[in-house]
């Protein structure tokens, strides 16, 4: 599994870096993933969504971490709608996006390892689908406040997929639960000011 994710990250660098391409396609992202794509696509989607952003941009988006997630939890491989496939974003976007993935990847060496086999397989990785479906619905809408908790979930959930690390997963789920608790809290004040 740890392979697969540093081959990953090598194929995509490999993409933000080809010079002869000034906008790179969402599918050929996906395609770069390989056996990890739906992984490596939530990570890839979800990964913007931990730093502060233009308004908006969580919805944009949060309708592929939607579609992926959706797909996690029925326990079926990547695929990606053409109408998706064929956006694309600029080349120099995802050699910045490279930037963090490469500095997650030297990270996670010395951090992340295959652990808790349990909690990263195809069980608790469907499960990590149902979680992440909720979320990416609560990115699509316009909330305040919550958009870089569930990120970071949805970062976590994936990259412990991708690793086979259990203990990220685990991590992730508690982040998830503590992102919805916060996602209700906004809601009930959005509900109380109208």
């Amino acid at each position: 599994m740890a392979a697969r994710a540093d081959a990953w990250v090598e194929n995509l660098g490999r993409l933000a870096r080809d010079e002869g391409q000034a906008r790179v396609r969402v599918g050929d992202i996906v395609a770069a993933a390989g056996e990890g794509g739906l992984a490596a696509a939530i990570l890839f989607f979800a990964l913007p969504n931990t730093v502060p952003s233009l308004p908006g941009m969580s919805s944009v988006l949060g309708a592929p971490l939607l579609l992926f997630t959706a797909q996690q939890l029925l326990g079926r491989p990547a695929w990606v709608p053409q109408w998706l496939a064929g956006l694309s974003i600029s080349r120099m976007h995802l050699e910045a996006a490279m930037a963090r993935l490469e500095a997650l990847a030297a990270w996670r060496h010395g951090v992340s390892r295959p652990r808790l086999h349990a909690f990263a397989g195809p069980l608790a990785m469907r499960l990590a689908g149902g979680l992440g479906c909720v979320l990416a619905l609560l990115l699509v809408l316009p909330l305040p406040l919550v958009n870089i908790p569930i990120g970071m979930t949805l970062s976590l959930l994936s990259f412990g997929g991708l690793r086979g690390d259990g203990l990220a997963v685990v991590l992730g789920f508690a982040a998830g639960i503590a992102s919805l608790a916060l996602a209700g809290s906004v809601l009930w004040g959005l509900w109380t000011l109208l």
